[in-house]
């Protein structure tokens, strides 16, 4: 494993992807985002709607070390935005934009991608530092909204999220989108059969389709 990009922001837009791994088990979940690190993907989300995956961020933020960014998702507020960076959490990941939650994650130095779905929401996040934005859900919208966004939004850095496909992963991209985030379409079953083979041709199938750098 080589050193992680300089940002998770970064990261996010060197692979082009944003994988956003669930599942029960912590050691599945641990190997299975060592096996995404290992093909170049730096930067992992992990959801924490459920207080319990907090120690699965900081079990894996200490395993992956200095070769990739561990983020955590559903931040909706800031205790969520506390309790995950003091679990070791590397950037913050929220379904909708809360300026509080940026503005404390601006504070304590973490990166956060907000949720956002609207060209208001979209222009606010951008100029309040955020490099990369969630466009969720993107099943609502198409890849035309991003074409027509961006010629008088240039510098938003969209990330479509949401039901993202092979099918349709380069129609996003093509249209303007800076990465994706994909959930179940990357890592199949591995999760609950532990087949991490079937995760590392997974990850390879979907960095040969977005193109990563």
């Amino acid at each position: 494993m080589t050193t992680r990009p300089s940002s998770a922001a970064q990261a996010i837009r060197d692979a082009r992807l944003l994988p956003i791994l669930r599942g029960p088990d912590v050691e599945r979940l641990a190997d299975v985002a060592e096996v995404l690190v290992s093909e170049g993907i730096r930067a992992l989300e992990f959801p924490i709607a459920r207080p319990e995956v907090l120690s699965v961020v900081t079990k894996i933020a200490s395993r992956l070390g200095n070769t990739g960014y561990v983020g955590a998702g559903t931040v909706r507020n800031v205790t969520d935005a506390q309790r995950a960076i003091d679990a070791g959490a590397g950037f913050l990941v929220a379904p909708s934009m809360s300026m509080p939650v940026i503005e404390y994650a601006r504070e304590r130095g973490i990166g956060f991608v907000p949720g956002v779905f609207t060209p208001s929401e979209i222009d606010a996040a951008t100029q309040a530092g955020a490099e990369v934005v969630k466009l969720f859900p993107a099943s609502s919208h198409s890849p035309k909204f991003i074409r027509q966004l961006l010629p008088p939004l240039p510098d938003a850095g969209i990330m479509p999220t949401g039901t993202i496909t092979r099918q349709d992963a380069r129609a996003w991209l093509d249209a303007g989108a800076v990465a994706l985030g994909v959930g179940s379409d990357l890592v199949g079953d591995s999760m609950n059969t532990g087949d991490y083979n079937a995760a590392r041709t997974s990850a390879r199938e979907w960095l040969a389709i977005v193109g990563a750098e």
